[in-house]
């Protein structure tokens, strides 16, 4: 089984697009931006273009959704995960899995110095890992089908 990086994970996707808001961007016009490019989670930007956080499906059902907060008043900047972790390019896709299984997280950033290039997630990991299975997981699903 060939072990890939999580840079050549990036260049597989369909696209290399950042997606990201400003921090004073309201939650709304986050779930509006997720919605559209069908994506888990956005990156929250600081004035200066810096990494603030990330805003995630989770962050929108604990922090806004069930602590009953109005989405289209409410800050990305006030429920927006501040602890973003982040792996470089060259870690292989098997560490970054390992990583987010570790901290109980699905997505995650990747950062080479002051540049980012782009986010990961569980999902993204996952296919990759069934990808480079050789059969093996294509098999156990028949195996396992009633």
């Amino acid at each position: 089984m060939s072990t890939l990086t999580v840079a050549e994970l990036l260049k597989d996707r369909r696209s290399d697009e950042l997606i990201s808001l400003a921090a004073s961007a309201s939650v709304a016009d986050a779930v509006a931006v997720m919605a559209e490019r069908e994506v888990g989670a956005v990156l929250v930007m600081q004035e200066d273009g810096l990494v603030a956080g990330i805003f995630s499906e989770r962050d929108l059902l604990v922090r806004v959704v069930a602590a009953g907060r109005d989405p289209g008043a409410t800050t990305l900047s006030l429920v927006m995960t501040r602890d973003v972790k982040f792996v470089t390019p060259g870690t292989s896709t098997e560490a970054a899995l390992a990583l987010m299984h570790l901290h109980r997280f699905r997505h995650l950033l990747v950062i080479d110095g002051p540049r980012v290039h782009g986010v990961v997630s569980m999902r993204d990991l996952v296919v990759q890992v069934i990808r480079s299975g050789e059969g093996r997981y294509e098999s156990a699903v028949r195996e396992a089908r009633p």
